[in-house]
């Protein structure tokens, strides 16, 4: 048996690498997360075109904060990986290295001595600096990611670029930044039909717009040479 851990890219069909295409052409059956029952896997979306022959089945990963139950249904997603001993793969929005839900799977089957091989995908992180017409970095500069912008105001004048992953809440955040010499370029769905971008300082950006799960943030420090 082989667990085939695949990212799916961004959004846009386009993105999906022939790789992914491939393994999901000769795998047995295709796993799906969802973060709510009957609510759709914008992952099997992007894919569905593709796969329209194959066997599908849903995981359940709740967007909920609650440790114990996470550690439920990622145990109840394995347990079901896990009947069909055959050949699988499983689904991951971006890349299933960089904060994936398909990363806690793949320490329990890990445990339990499958086999798991990662296709990587494109992130969202370099769908959002295309988004924006932007490099997000350039000779020695150094870039950090920030869930949440957590800390932020701790790592804004040590990194060249900062992103920022989930971006609900952010202008708060952004608000315990005492360098003002920053642009900050927003991202909601990106590479999706319905993409969504804003670029400016802290106060002339709606905030309010990019507070979708789907959202990026990425904020540059101004330096002399950029003026």
């Amino acid at each position: 048996m082989i667990v085939y851990g695949i990212g799916v890219g961004p959004g846009d069909k386009e993105l999906i690498t022939l790789k992914s295409l491939n393994i999901l052409k000769k795998v047995d059956k295709i796993f799906v997360p969802i973060s709510k029952e009957g609510k759709p896997s914008v992952a099997y979306e992007i894919v569905k075109d593709y796969i329209k022959d194959k066997e599908v089945e849903t995981l359940l990963f709740p967007m909920i904060k609650y440790k114990e139950k996470l550690k439920y249904y990622r145990e109840k997603a394995a347990e079901k990986i896990l009947k069909e001993n055959k050949d699988v793969a499983v689904l991951t929005l971006g890349d299933p290295t960089l904060y994936s839900t398909f990363s806690y799977i793949w320490k329990i089957l890990a445990k339990k001595g499958v086999k798991v091989e990662i296709i990587n995908g494109i992130s969202s992180i370099f769908s959002a600096a295309k988004a924006l017409n932007m490099p997000l970095v350039e000779g020695n500069e150094k870039l950090c990611i920030l869930p949440h912008g957590k800390d932020i105001e701790k790592y804004i004048n040590d990194f060249d670029t900062i992103i920022v992953m989930k971006t609900k809440n952010l202008k708060d955040v952004l608000k315990k930044i005492n360098n003002k010499n920053i642009i900050v370029g927003l991202v909601k769905r990106a590479t999706f039909e319905d993409e969504k971008i804003a670029i400016g300082n802290i106060d002339n950006i709606n905030f309010d717009e990019f507070s979708d799960y789907l959202s990026i943030a990425i904020i540059k420090r101004i330096k002399d040479d950029d003026n």
